[in-house]
Order: structure tokens, then sequence, then C-alpha cells
């Protein structure tokens, strides 16, 4: 009895996790358009920061794309991806001392080193399917 509760409230979360990451995919969606509208205006780049404000929106997007692959397929990867985009994000967008520019850099180089060194072939991404592929297969 118990474990069947703890299946049951198992897969209420796994499709609490789908109805975000398709809710998210939407408004991922909308703002894509919106951005694609904005730059498309004439004396768009005209603006002083207009390079600025596309690169952190443009990113904004890449990081929700990232957060939803992640929220799909549950593997240490789609983490380490996530963390190096949001943290490329961050040195590119804003204008940084160089000890936090360097700082930055670093971060991102041991988020690589992780990547690289550190996952075992089981932690790679389509070793093995996650519960949100299984929920979806069924």
């Amino acid at each position: 009895m118990k474990e069947k509760i703890q299946n049951r409230i198992y897969k209420l979360a796994t499709y609490i996790e789908i109805f975000f990451a398709i809710s998210i995919d939407i408004v991922i969606l909308i703002l894509a358009v919106k951005l694609v509208v904005e730059v498309a205006q004439p004396g768009y780049f005209n603006q002083a920061e207009a390079l600025t404000t596309f690169l952190q929106n443009a990113l904004n997007l890449v990081v929700g794309v990232e957060f939803v692959k992640m929220l799909v397929r549950h593997t240490p990867d789609n983490v380490i991806e996530v963390l190096i985009f949001a943290l490329s994000r961050h040195v590119i967008v804003y204008h940084l001392e160089m000890w936090e520019w360097l700082v930055g850099v670093l971060c991102i180089a041991v988020l690589f080193t992780i990547r690289k060194f550190l996952f075992t072939p089981f932690h790679r991404e389509g070793d093995e399917d996650t519960p949100v592929q299984e929920e979806l297969a069924e």
C-alpha cells in the first residue's frame, strides 16, 4: 500500500514536471517571437545599449531552453550545461571587474573539467532512460 502511494506521488510529480517544461517552452517561444519582432524594427540597433539588451534577451532564452532540457532529461550533463550557459551569459552580458570576470571564466573551466573527467560512462547522456522519458513512452 505504501509503495503504491509512493508510486502515484512520483507519477504525479513527473506529470507536474512535464507540465512546467511545456509551459516554459511556450513562454520561450512567445519571448523568441517578441525578440525577433523587436529586432526587426527599424532603428533598433541605433540605441546605445541595443547589442547588450539583445544578447541578454537571447542568452536568457538559451538558458531557458537548457533548463527545459534539464527538466526532461535528468542527467548530470544537462545540469552542467545549464550552469555553463548561465555563467557564460553572466560573464558576457554584465560589465564586470577584471577579477570577477576571471572568477567567472575559472568557474566555467571547472565545469568543463568536471564534465570531461569526473563523469563515468554511466553518467553520460542517453545511457539510460529517465523517469520522464519512461512516462512519455507509456
